[in-house]
């Protein structure tokens, strides 16, 4: 099942450059996602660093991509990749601990394998229950935190799940489907990957 996942994703990749900029050459206005999860614990929201200083302004920053990670990771779950990368350019950066740095979803395709340890699988849950949020102004947020990946690994015939502890840089963009852009994401092992080396 990686291998249609891995497909999608180099599919989506190629294809998500035209739909992007076909988006932006018509100038359509994004969707607004949905706010159907609960609502983010304020606990887990730093304001410290936003302009204008605003807690009430800064919350709903948070909150607004609060509800798209939730959705997101809904959507990883479901193994709805090509919905859950929306936010992906191919141009966007993420950076491994090991020095690796690989470009959008046809990037990630590329190394898929050997972050799941895995050439075979697919996802039963992505939760990210302690990640918080530093909104820096009402269109750029930081989020950080740990992202568990619990995966069905056929081709060992096991189950399990590993930790990421993630960075994520988002900016509000109005030529995206749901109106964020993933900047740069930055992930580091909580637990050694399983893949080969």
């Amino acid at each position: 099942m990686a291998h249609g996942n891995i497909r999608a994703l180099i599919r989506v990749g190629t294809l998500l450059g035209s739909i992007v900029l076909g988006a932006a050459a018509v100038q359509t206005p994004a969707q607004v996602t949905p706010s159907t999860f609960p609502p983010l614990d304020p606990a887990r929201v730093e304001c410290t660093a936003f302009r204008p200083k605003s807690y009430k302004l800064c919350y709903k920053t948070a909150n607004d991509l609060h509800q798209l990670i939730e959705l997101i990771l809904a959507q990883l779950s479901a193994n709805d990749v090509a919905d859950a990368i929306l936010e992906t350019l191919p141009t966007t950066p993420q950076m491994f601990p090991d020095g690796t740095v690989v470009y959008g979803p046809a990037g990630f395709a590329s190394i898929a394998a050997d972050w799941a340890g895995s050439n075979d699988f697919s996802f039963i849950s992505v939760t990210a229950p302690e990640f918080r949020y530093r909104p820096l102004d009402t269109k750029t947020v930081v989020a950080f935190g740990i992202v568990y990946f619990t995966i069905q690994d056929n081709e060992h015939g096991t189950i399990r799940t590993f930790a990421s502890a993630q960075t994520e840089l988002m900016r509000r963009n109005s030529d995206m489907p749901r109106g964020w852009e993933q900047i740069y994401e930055q992930l580091a092992y909580v637990q050694p990957l399983l893949g080969q080396r």
